[in-house]
């Protein structure tokens, strides 16, 4: 049976049970119960998620994400957390330190889902996420991965989010509800069908 591998942010830790759920008789899915929040908490705790989580067993398949704390901008700047280059030379890196352990692994990665203005529950005093800046990035990323990763598969997260029904989001950026869950999660397990 094969072994799936979920990795990213708090959007990954909404539809991870249910992923988890879809896929029973057909794979094991594993994640880690950490929020990957940015590239570089990633690629630092990678390693960490791989023992603990995999027990050195390497996956047959990882779908990763990141971006939504990569473009949060904090209310005294004028830049994203960070800058495009940043975050681009991150995922380049997190996917070097995938292959190192998992050579062998099917990457899968997910585009970030889009926000309700300002984004942040606690408000633009504090910081925000525009959706210029997660399509910027997005764009700017899977141009990147189709130049460099050719093999990497991209799963379209951002398109589904924004046709989906105000009742899908459980507040200004995750869709912690049954139907977010389900239209997240049905496109994910989607993706990783394509590879059992």
């Amino acid at each position: 049976m094969k072994k799936i591998l979920l990795l990213g942010d708090s959007i990954r830790m909404d539809y991870q049970d249910y992923v988890k759920q879809k896929l029973l008789g057909k794979a094991i899915v594993y994640f880690p119960n950490d929020n990957g929040c940015f590239v570089q908490w990633q690629l630092r705790y990678y390693s960490d998620w791989y023992r603990a989580v995999m027990k050195n067993v390497a996956p047959d398949i990882i779908h990763f994400n990141s971006g939504l704390w990569d473009v949060l901008r904090l209310s005294n700047e004028e830049q994203c957390f960070n800058n495009l280059e940043t975050y681009i030379n991150g995922i380049d890196r997190l996917i070097e330190r995938m292959i190192y352990f998992s050579p062998k692994a099917q990457l899968i990665f997910a585009t970030t889902t889009s926000v309700i203005e300002p984004g942040f529950s606690e408000g633009p005093e504090v910081a925000v996420r525009n959706n210029s800046d997660i399509e910027l990035y997005n764009s700017e990323i899977v141009k990147f991965l189709k130049q460099k990763w050719g093999g990497i598969s991209i799963d379209d997260l951002h398109r589904i989010s924004v046709n989906m029904p105000m009742e899908a989001r459980s507040d200004d950026v995750h869709f912690d509800t049954l139907l977010g869950k389900q239209l997240l999660g049905d496109k994910v397990v989607e993706s990783i069908n394509s590879f059992l």
